[in-house]
C-alpha cells in the first residue's frame, strides 16, 4: 500500500497547503477501522478501545505538518478519517482555528475549515477538545462549535474562557442527543456548566456555582455528568445529563480529570502525597487511594479491571477492586508525568524519555496490558510536547508540539535498526 508522494500532494493542494508523506508500512496490513472518538476514546474517559493497536517496531508510515499553535491538541479518528484542530497565529496576530481531516492510510489532507478567526492576545485560542460523534465538536476559548464530518460549520454556541485555557484537555461530554461543557479558567463569575441540544446547539439547561469552584475536564456515563472542580470548593459533582439536575457531591481535593469504570470513578487527588482514589459513584465514599506523585493534566485509563496511570516517573498497574499494585514500567525509562496511558485490545501506550541520548528524545513504549512486558517501541519526538494517542485497528495517531500529526505502525522488515518500506 502506498500513497501520495509529497510532491505529488504539494502540487494537488498548492504552495500554501499542509503537506503530508505517506505509505503503509507494516505486513500487518491495517485496516484503519475503529474509531477514537475524543481525549479519553469516551465520554467516561475510560482510555480503552477494543481495537488492535500496533506492536513490534513503532515508525512513522506517514507524517503531515500541522500548525504548531498551542496547546496541542489529541487527534480523532472515524472511518479512516484523522481529525485535527489546530491554530495559526499567536500574540500580537490574528487567531485562526482550524479543523483538518487526513486520510487515516496515507496522511493526503481532505479537507480544511477555518472555525473561528479571534484578535485576542492570548497564547492559546483552543482547548485540547476536539469530539467526534456523528459529526465533530470542538472548544475555542470564546465557544462551543459544531461542524458536519465534510467540515460545514452548524452551529456555534458562546461559552467563554477567561485568561488562558486551564485545563487545556476540555472536550465537550456528547451523548443521548446532548452536548455538555463548562466555563474554564482562572475567572469572575458567572461560572457555569452548560447543556446543548448536539444536532441544533439550542440551548438545553445551565447549571451556575460560585467562584470559587473552577471545573476540570467532564465525564459521563448512564445519564450522568461528572464535574470534578479544583481550588477553593473543591470536589465532584455529579450532574442529570438531560435536565442538570444535582444528583450528589463530594469535597474531595480534586488535582485532574476523573474516569468513571462501572460504579467507580478515577480522581486525581493533591495533596502531600498527591493520590488517585477510587470513588464509589454513587454515593462519593472513597474505596482505596494509592499515593504518587503526577501532571495535574494527566488522567487516567481502565481496562481488563486494571488501572494504568503514570507517577512517580513510571506508569503504574493497578487492580480496580483494591488499588494493589499489579506491575510498573519505569522510572527508566522516565515515563512522562504529563502523559495519559490509553488501551488498544492487550496492550497499553506510555510515553518516556531516553535521557542517556543526545537530546533526551521520547519513545513511544506498547507494553503488554496483563504483565507489563514491552511489546514494542519507537522515537516520537525530541519536545515533551506530545499530544494524546488515538488507536485504531493496526495504527496510532499522535500530534507533536513542534508541528507535525504523525501515524505509526508496526515495521514489517527493517535493516540496519531501520524500517524497510514494503514494496
Amino acid at each position: 500500500m502506498s500513497g501520495p508522494t509529497r510532491r505529488q500532494f504539494l502540487a494537488a493542494l498548492g504552495a500554501s497547503a499542509l503537506s503530508a508523506t505517506a505509505g503503509c508500512v507494516s505486513s500487518d496490513a491495517p485496516t484503519y477501522e475503529g474509531t477514537w472518538s475524543r481525549p479519553g476514546f469516551d465520554d467516561a474517559r475510560t482510555g480503552f478501545s477494543p481495537a488492535t493497536g500496533p506492536t513490534g517496531p513503532l515508525t512513522v508510515a506517514w507524517r503531515a505538518d500541522v500548525f504548531d499553535g498551542y496547546p496541542t491538541t489529541s487527534p480523532v479518528v472515524a472511518d479512516g478519517v484523522v481529525y485535527y484542530l489546530h491554530t495559526r497565529g499567536g500574540r500580537g496576530n490574528p487567531h485562526e482555528s482550524v479543523v483538518s481531516a487526513f486520510d487515516a492510510a496515507t496522511g493526503a489532507e481532505r479537507w480544511r475549515t477555518i472555525v473561528s478567526v479571534a484578535d485576542d492576545d492570548e497564547l492559546a485560542y483552543h482547548h485540547d477538545s476536539l469530539v467526534v460523534a456523528d459529526r465533530i465538536y470542538l472548544r475555542t476559548l470564546e465557544a462551543l462549535y459544531a461542524l458536519s464530518l465534510d467540515g460545514d460549520r452548524l452551529w456555534r454556541h458562546p461559552i467563554p474562557t477567561t485568561a488562558q485555557p486551564y485545563p487545556i484537555a476540555a472536550p465537550p461530554v456528547v451523548s443521548d442527543g446532548v452536548a455538555v461543557t463548562a466555563t474554564y479558567g482562572e475567572r469572575t463569575p458567572p461560572i457555569g456548566v452548560a447543556a446543548v441540544d448536539a444536532e441544533t446547539g439550542t440551548p438545553r439547561w445551565r447549571v451556575g456555582f460560585n467562584s470559587r469552584q473552577i471545573p476540570w475536564t467532564l465525564a459521563a456515563a448512564d445519564g450522568a455528568v461528572y464535574v470534578p472542580f479544583f481550588k477553593g470548593d473543591a470536589g465532584v459533582v455529579a450532574l442529570d445529563l438531560q435536565t442538570g439536575g444535582r444528583e450528589w457531591s463530594v469535597s474531595l481535593p480534586v488535582a485532574g480529570p476523573v474516569t468513571v469504570a462501572g460504579d467507580t470513578l478515577l480522581v486525581p487527588l493533591d495533596g502531600d502525597p498527591e493520590a488517585i482514589a477510587a470513588v464509589d459513584r454513587r454515593t462519593g465514599a472513597i474505596r482505596w487511594r494509592a499515593p504518587g506523585v503526577r501532571h495535574t493534566e494527566a488522567g487516567v485509563a481502565v481496562a481488563h479491571d486494571r488501572v494504568y496511570y503514570c507517577a512517580d516517573r513510571m506508569l503504574l498497574a493497578r487492580r480496580l477492586d483494591t488499588g494493589d499494585l499489579v506491575w510498573s514500567f519505569g522510572p527508566t525509562p522516565r515515563v512522562s508525568l504529563s502523559w495519559t496511558p490509553v488501551v488498544a485490545g492487550d496492550v497499553v501506550y506510555a510515553l518516556a524519555e531516553h535521557r542517556a541520548e543526545n537530546s533526551r528524545p521520547h519513545y513511544l513504549y506498547a507494553l503488554d496490558a496483563a504483565s507489563g512486558r514491552v511489546r514494542g517501541s519507537g522515537r516520537v519526538s525530541r519536545s515533551a510536547t506530545v499530544s494524546g494517542f488515538a488507536v485504531v485497528d493496526g495504527a496510532g495517531y499522535v500530534a507533536l508540539g513542534s508541528g507535525e500529526l504523525l501515524c505509526l505502525e508496526a515495521c514489517a522488515v527493517s535493516a540496519l535498526g531501520r524500517c524497510v518500506r514494503n514494496g
